[in-house]
Formats: C-alpha cells, structure tokens, sequence
C-alpha cells in the first residue's frame, strides 16, 4: 500500500524588516563598488574591508539570530562615524556631481539600515508573532527616495563655467593643465606680478577636480572629461603651491609650484 502524499510546510520567510537591512547593507557596499571601480578608478584598502566586513554582518542578519538587527546598527555607527570627514566634503560639494550623489546614496541606504534595525530589535523584543512592517515604514521610504532623487537631479544642474564666453578656438590656444589619473601634468607654472594668468585646465579622469591657489584665492572646479578656465593676477612674487583641495587628491600627486617673478 502506497504511503499517503505527506506535504511538508515551508519555512518561514524572513521578516520584511531584516530584508530590508540586508538590502540596505547590500545596496551600500554596491555603492562603494561603484565609487571604486568608475569613480574615482581606484582600490581603497580600507574602504574594501568595511565593505567586506559589512557584507558579513548582512549574512548575520540572515540567520535570524536575535541581536543581528542590533549589531547592524551598531555596524554602521562604528563604520561611518570615524571616517565623516569625506563623507562631509561629498555632501558640501554638489558641484561635484557624481560623488555627491554616491555619498548620499550610500549613507541613505546605511540609514534605512539604521531605521529597520531599530524597528526589528524592538518588535523582536517584544516577541510580536511576525514582526510586522510598521506602517509608516512606507512613507520614510517613499520620503528618502524623493529625498535622494530630487537632491541629485538639483546636484546634476551644471555650474556657472567661467571659460563659457570663449570660443573653443580660443580656449584651444591657451596653455594647459592637464590632469590625468589624478596627476596634473606639470609640477611647476610660472608667472609674473601684475599679468594676467589665463590657463586651460583639461581634466581627462571621470570625476572632478579643482585647481587651488589659496593665497590668490583661486578655487577652480574641474569638471570630470571637461576643460575649464583659471584666471588670476598675481599681486606678490614668490614661490607657492597650486593643488586640488579634494581629500586624497593632493596626496596623489594633484599638486605643483607657482613661481611669481617680480
């Protein structure tokens, strides 16, 4: 006699709230990968750990373990809090369009984290039978995705480029900095008192630079794969330093001597 069909129960399916932790540690550590491989084409060693060790902690939160959701939040505080500095540069700088919206992605996504975290450990803790989604889970998600959306598309609004009155003959003809791969072609310009300094700044890497002269306050962004216009007039002679004020830029080689003769 044939045994009788015995169909077996599926397992629980993991409660909204930890999936969307895992999605918000995921989607952070693509966005990191995105920062590395086509922003700014580089490997950040200690960048790559954090984005290693996160993935860990996402799996964690896959095991249902019960202080998973807590040791998510505590992640991302112990992971961002310490490396702000960036952070802050990216998010003050909007002109510099691609890693601005990279870093507000990515700290978003870190925030959902946070959030669904909080949610989770407190639902868990008072052992509600399925850990429902909250109902205003929805709306903070709907309201930082705009958040997110409208910050970019205000970021993407091109700036005033000071080179836009010349012709791209005449700009063609100008001397030229170039930056590439995070170098800038020359390591020394020269100048005299009282001339006016018209260079043509070509930058040929994916993301932005500027060309800092701090004494004559000269801050000039380089837009990623565009050329723009430095123009200054130097009012003391002497020896100084032109560089690109963005973090780890200048440490790359971004930087060089203005020698001003009298």
């Amino acid at each position: 006699m044939d045994k009788p069909f015995a169909a077996t129960a599926p397992k629980n399916p993991l409660p909204v709230l930890r999936m969307i932790i895992i999605g918000g540690l995921v989607g952070n550590v693509a966005v990191n990968v995105i920062l590395q491989t086509l922003i700014v084409q580089a490997l950040i060693v200690p960048l790559t750990i954090i984005m290693v060790l996160t993935l860990l902690i996402a799996g964690v939160c896959a095991t249902r373990w019960r202080w998973a959701p807590l040791l998510a939040v505590l992640w991302v505080v112990v992971s961002v809090v310490p490396g702000l500095e960036p952070y802050t540069y990216n998010l003050t700088h909007p002109t510099e369009t691609a890693l601005f919206v990279n870093t507000l992605l990515g700290l978003v996504l870190l925030l959902i984290a946070v959030v669904a975290g909080v949610a989770t450990t407190i639902a868990e803790r008072r052992q509600t039978a399925e850990v429902r989604t909250p109902g205003w889970l929805r709306g903070f998600l709907i309201g930082t995705a705009t958040f997110v959306l409208g910050a970019s598309l205000v970021a993407a609004i091109p700036p005033p480029n000071a080179s836009a009155g010349l012709s791209a003959e005449m700009l063609a003809q100008l001397p030229a900095l170039v930056s590439r791969r995070n170098t800038f072609d020359r390591t020394e310009l020269r100048a005299r008192v009282g001339e006016t300094v018209a260079l043509r700044l070509e930058n040929s890497d994916t993301q932005a630079h500027y060309f800092d002269i701090d004494v004559f306050n000269v801050h000039v962004p380089m837009p990623a794969g565009k050329s723009a216009l430095a123009l200054f007039t130097p009012t003391t002679p002497g020896t100084y330093t032109f560089y690109c004020h963005i973090p780890g830029h200048t440490e790359a080689g971004m930087a060089g001597t203005l020698i001003v003769e009298p």
